[in-house]
């Protein structure tokens, strides 16, 4: 490079003598970053910014956290961390759906931490947060066992089931078609005759009916009678108009 007159190091000094006298500064907003700004807004302890410093570092064991952006890390792993520590949520108006994700991933991640990371984030200058993560994932996991072995809810028992249906349409069991006339209300029972059997005439009500003319048989006297009739009066109204009896 340049006839070897200069090495590789002289070209990062004499770059950066440059930027140094151009006032430049580079660098990438780091989740740091953005941890420390959101703690100094939020007037968070020193306590959730460890615990949340752990959660990134446990993250950058998992290939999910790889496209999330620094400042999506920064507020749910902080989000998180008050949630282990028992602090009141922070409501900021930031909130969307992909910092809830990248919260519920975090949380799925923290069972199983790096060695290296627990010991690390055990000191005292860490404020011991690797153990209380600890402790919190074993009183979670013994809800859920507990939950586990007291098993599903009882189903409501049958004297209550018939108490709730004491008011709906009463089905025939034989005879009827299940599911034909599901949509339509079902007219009541029309009771049959062996309900009445030992009961007294006086004890139901009669259900209004209209009259009905039976029709009589040609053997039968009342349609004879009826006929004969028909004849006497088909007689007299010719009478009427010819003057004459049939």
């Amino acid at each position: 490079m340049c006839c070897g007159l200069y090495d590789a190091g002289m070209f990062t000094q004499m770059e950066m003598h440059v930027l140094n006298t151009l006032e430049w500064t580079i660098g990438h907003p780091t989740v740091d970053f953005f941890s420390q700004l959101i703690v100094a807004e939020e007037h968070d302890r020193v306590e959730v910014e460890h615990m949340a410093a752990y959660i990134c570092e446990i993250a950058l064991y998992h290939r999910d956290f790889v496209s999330s952006k620094p400042s999506v890390m920064a507020r749910s792993s902080l989000a998180l961390a008050r949630a282990i520590l028992g602090e009141p949520e922070v409501n900021d108006g930031e909130w969307d759906h992909v910092d809830n994700i990248t919260l519920l991933t975090l949380s799925q991640h923290l069972h199983q931490p790096s060695v290296a990371l627990s010991r690390k984030f055990s000191a005292p200058h860490f404020s011991g947060v690797a153990k209380k993560l600890a402790s919190f994932m074993a009183h979670q996991a013994n809800m859920a066992r507990a939950q586990a072995q007291a098993g599903p809810p009882s189903p409501p028992s049958d004297h209550a089931t018939k108490h709730a249906d004491i008011y709906s349409t009463p089905q025939k069991g034989h005879g009827a078609v299940q599911g034909m006339a599901d949509g339509y209300m079902t007219p009541p029972i029309t009771p049959d005759g062996h309900a009445f059997v030992n009961a007294p005439k006086d004890t139901y009500p009669m259900p209004p009916r209209c009259p009905v003319t039976p029709t009589p048989q040609p053997q039968h006297p009342a349609y004879v009678s009826q006929h004969m009739m028909q004849q006497h009066y088909a007689a007299y109204m010719h009478h009427d108009t010819t003057g004459q009896m049939v």
